[in-house]
């Protein structure tokens, strides 16, 4: 391999290039399979295929009740809306901007919080002020500090739910005892898009303990009618298609053999990147695991010698696709700009750090070897690669 990294007149690293994600299906004549059958039923919406997800979601997730969304957007739309908040919805700014959108297409006001510095995630100690709803977001696939929130939840007076738009197959362990995430807060609310680890190609689920907002939920889905067209309410046409519920399915028989692998790489990863200077990675929690829906690393410019996003030029040249998950945060995103604000240095500092490189549940470790090697030679040089790209 070419010393010389790409951006510098270098043969790149991948030459075909490296996806940063790909969508998983281990046995695609099983899915086609099945939807071959839904298609033959004729029954393509509020049909067999959706109710069996639901009911083993419900049991891998270790809660009593699931419902099937369109969307994770839309599943926290719908939950906002149930919940009618009388109060500030307080949030995390570091996070994908469907989060804070739940709340201002429910009218409910904004309050941007700070978050941890070594998970990413919401901490109880980042709730303040009076906020009447908390939504916690489980970060690449690391858990929030559900148990935390939850008492900082209670001494609020203010509803708690999660974003767990990357928490398929992450898991906590609570009082000794490990569960996987979807039964923590009132609703968890999760994502079945093509990144994901548990996918439908589009989708998304709400486990809920609350057999109530279950139940108002499955009619709001159906645009707020219960089935006798005499509408209860505003509610929205978010159901999830029998043909998605199909892949969905499919998708769940290997989350834990998806999660694992994905753990094997981040360990890759670590191993690779951590043997060079000012890399740093997000932490799992002890007793936590995360399903990396996400790796993400921190990259301090000083220490490896290049700024961000001149590694990112170079990786790019070295056919590495990436991504700034989250920069800029939400709070800082034009969409929000009415939006006051108090400083959020860790959001900030994380904001103006991140790298995301490719991770799928089939990705060759091998792969991670050769974004390793391009690293090196980007660090090797990367003062030339600084200067090349100001010029």
């Amino acid at each position: 391999m070419s010393r010389v990294p790409a951006i510098l007149g270098g043969n790149p690293t991948f030459t075909d290039g490296l996806a940063f994600a790909r969508p998983t299906i281990e046995d695609a004549r099983a899915v086609s399979r099945s939807i071959d059958e839904v298609i033959e039923s004729g029954r393509l919406t509020n049909g067999s295929v959706v109710a069996e997800l639901e009911d083993r979601t419900a049991g891998a997730f270790e809660v009593e009740h699931c419902v099937a969304v369109s969307s994770c957007t839309a599943g926290l739309m719908l939950v906002v809306q149930a919940l009618d908040v009388d109060r500030q919805g307080l949030l995390p700014s570091f996070t994908f901007s469907a989060t804070a959108h739940a709340l201002r297409w429910n009218a409910v006001p904004l309050q941007f919080a700070d978050c941890d510095p070594h998970t990413w995630t919401l901490r109880s100690e980042d709730v303040s002020g009076n906020p009447g709803l908390i939504i916690g977001v489980h970060v690449s696939g690391v858990p929030a500090d559900v148990a935390g929130l939850e008492t900082a939840a209670a001494d609020a007076g203010a509803f708690l739910i999660f974003d767990a738009a990357h928490g398929a197959g992450s898991s906590v362990t609570v009082d000794g005892v490990k569960r996987p995430l979807g039964g923590f807060g009132l609703a968890e609310v999760f994502s079945l898009t093509p990144t994901k680890v548990m996918s439908s190609a589009e989708g998304g689920l709400i486990t809920t303990n609350d057999a109530s907002l279950a139940q108002h939920l499955r009619t709001a889905r159906d645009y707020g009618n219960p089935g006798d067209y005499d509408t209860r309410f505003a509610g929205l046409n978010a159901r999830l298609s029998e043909l998605h519920a199909a892949m969905a399915l499919a998708s769940l028989n290997h989350l834990e053999a998806r999660v694992a692998h994905r753990n094997e790489v981040a360990t890759r990863y670590r191993e690779v990147l951590g043997i060079l200077p000012g890399i740093g990675f997000q932490e799992v929690p002890t007793g936590a695991r995360s399903s990396y829906k996400d790796f993400t690393i921190l990259l301090d410019a000083e220490a490896f010698g290049a700024s961000r996003d001149a590694v990112v030029a170079a990786l790019g040249a070295e056919g590495i696709q990436t991504r700034k998950y989250y920069s800029p945060p939400v709070h800082r995103q034009r969409a929000y700009a009415d939006v006051e604000s108090a400083d959020l240095p860790v959001t900030d500092r994380l904001a103006g750090q991140v790298i995301s490189l490719p991770i799928w549940s089939h990705l060759p470790l091998e792969a991670v070897d050769g974004v390793g090697e391009a690293f090196e030679k980007i660090q090797a040089q990367a003062t030339e690669i600084e200067s090349a790209l100001q010029r």
